[in-house]
C-alpha cells in the first residue's frame, strides 16, 4: 500500500468535511483540524525492530510512513496511535494482547475510536480486529458490553485504512449516511 497516497487522500477528505463541522460548532471557536502526521519516528522504528515480541510487519510498514493520525471530528472519532504508544502498550496489563473469544493469535492494539473501541492487528494473520469496550485482565480481553461484539473487520491494515478513507470521503458528502461505520 502507498501510505503517503493514503495520507494525501485522507487530507483531501478532511478538507471536505471539516468546514461543515467547523460551521456547526463555530460558536465554540476554531476547532483543531483532524490530522495525519507523516514524518516517521526513527527512534520508535528502531525500538520497534528490537521489540519483544517483534511487531507485525504490517505495523512497521505503516509507521515507516506516518507517525499517527487523529480524526477527532470524523463520525465518532478515530485515532491511529503513535508507534511509541503501541510499544509502550505491549506489556501493559490493561491493553489486550489476547482475545480468546475472537482469535488464538497475539494482537497489537494500534488504533481506537471515540466510543472506547480498540482496533488490533493479528501478529500472524495481519487481520484487523475490533474490540468493543470490555474488561481486560492481564492483557486478556474478557468480553464486551457492545451489542455488535468483537470480530475481524478488515483483512489487513491497508484494508482498514481504505475503510477509514471511505468513511471520511462519505462524511465529506453532504448526503452522508451512517452506512460505512466500522
Amino acid at each position: 500500500m502507498d501510505y503517503l497516497r493514503w495520507r494525501d487522500d485522507m487530507r483531501r477528505a478532511i478538507d471536505g468535511y471539516l468546514p461543515r463541522i467547523q460551521a456547526i460548532f463555530a460558536r465554540f471557536g476554531q476547532l483543531e483540524p483532524d490530522t495525519v502526521t507523516d514524518e516517521a519516528d526513527p527512534v520508535a522504528l528502531r525500538k520497534a525492530r528490537e521489540a519483544d515480541p517483534p511487531l507485525p510487519p504490517s505495523l512497521l510498514e505503516l509507521y515507516a510512513s506516518i507517525r499517527e493520525a487523529s480524526f477527532e471530528h470524523l463520525h465518532n472519532a478515530y485515532f491511529i496511535h503513535s508507534l511509541d504508544w503501541v510499544l509502550d502498550s505491549l506489556h501493559r496489563s490493561d491493553i489486550p494482547a489476547w482475545a480468546p473469544e475472537v482469535t488464538t493469535e497475539r494482537l497489537a492494539v494500534f488504533a481506537s475510536d471515540g466510543g472506547g473501541r480498540t482496533f488490533a492487528v493479528g501478529y500472524r494473520s495481519g487481520t484487523v480486529f475490533r474490540l468493543p469496550v470490555g474488561g481486560v485482565v492481564d492483557q486478556v480481553y474478557e468480553g464486551s458490553i457492545d451489542a455488535i461484539g468483537p470480530g475481524g473487520i478488515a483483512k489487513d491494515i491497508p484494508d482498514f485504512l481504505d475503510r477509514l478513507l471511505r468513511i471520511a470521503e462519505a462524511f465529506s458528502d453532504e448526503d452522508y449516511q451512517e452506512h460505512l461505520i466500522m
